[in-house]
């Protein structure tokens, strides 16, 4: 907020002092007139509406007297930095776009990574379900061996089917245990180093506009009526559209109020 001069300063009055009275007087004009009703009060009302856009340029012009070489001096400034770094993702400075391509880069090696140790996993699933299945046939066969046993049947090692069909299960086990650690390591890749946290593999959210209608109507509300920034941007692409074209698109139509 600017300070106001005490009385009896050598500074000449500023934009904002020389237009107060002005204002001063609008606002009795609007406590003691709410409904203009003649000629002398309309009068009135334009001789105020003049001195208000008279005290509005004298404002505008002394507030860029005052901002403008500060505003240079900060265009300057921003163009030294923004040509090496930019906050703004559309406009990367020199910097942004060499920490761009060192991301690309980690990222397509992430990747790769996580390819090869899905492809690992896959395969150890692959190993275990192959050694489940020889388990089980393993088990079957001392299930028959003991039932030939059982019968009476001669030259039936019991003993080494048991053992065969333990180490096969044994097996299996272990193959199971090295699936499920690679399929767990296999979507958490972290790269660690530096003084940061460690970065990790994750989905980044694009979203694709497939079909506009549809995507309007399950957006507007049962009365039909559409949000309104979405109704925003179709009338500034319509007004584009006038521009370029002379006319309005179908499903626009310009409106008129009548007044000063």
């Amino acid at each position: 907020m600017l300070a106001t001069p005490s009385i009896g300063h050598n500074q000449p009055p500023n934009a904002i002092e020389l237009a107060r009275p002005t204002f001063d007087e609008l606002g009795k004009l609007l406590a003691n007139i709410p409904v203009i009703t003649n000629e002398d009060e309309a009068r009135a009302a334009k001789a105020i509406l003049d001195r208000a856009g008279l005290a509005f340029k004298d404002l505008e012009a002394e507030r860029s007297a005052k901002v403008g070489p500060l505003n240079e001096k900060v265009k300057v400034i921003n163009a030294d930095y923004h040509r090496l770094h930019n906050a703004d993702k559309k406009r990367p400075g020199l910097w942004d776009k060499l920490v761009g391509q060192l991301w690309t880069r980690m990222s397509a090696y992430a990747l790769e990574l996580e390819r090869q140790r899905q492809a690992a996993a896959r395969a150890a699933r692959e190993a275990a379900d192959e050694q489940a299945r020889l388990a089980h046939e393993a088990e079957q066969r001392e299930i028959e061996a003991a039932t030939d046993a059982a019968s009476g049947v001669c030259d039936v090692d019991t003993a080494k089917a048991t053992e065969e069909a333990n180490e096969a299960f044994s097996d299996y086990r272990r193959l199971d245990w090295r699936a499920d650690r690679l399929e767990a390591s296999a979507s958490k890749v972290r790269l660690t180093g530096g003084i940061g946290n460690a970065v990790s593999l994750k989905d980044h959210e694009t979203l694709h506009l497939t079909d506009w209608r549809a995507a309007i109507v399950e957006m507007s509300g049962d009365d039909g009526r559409i949000p309104q920034d979405i109704a925003e941007a179709i009338l500034k692409c319509a007004r584009a559209h006038r521009k370029a074209f002379e006319q309005l698109p179908n499903g626009v139509e310009a409106k008129y109020t009548r007044g000063l």
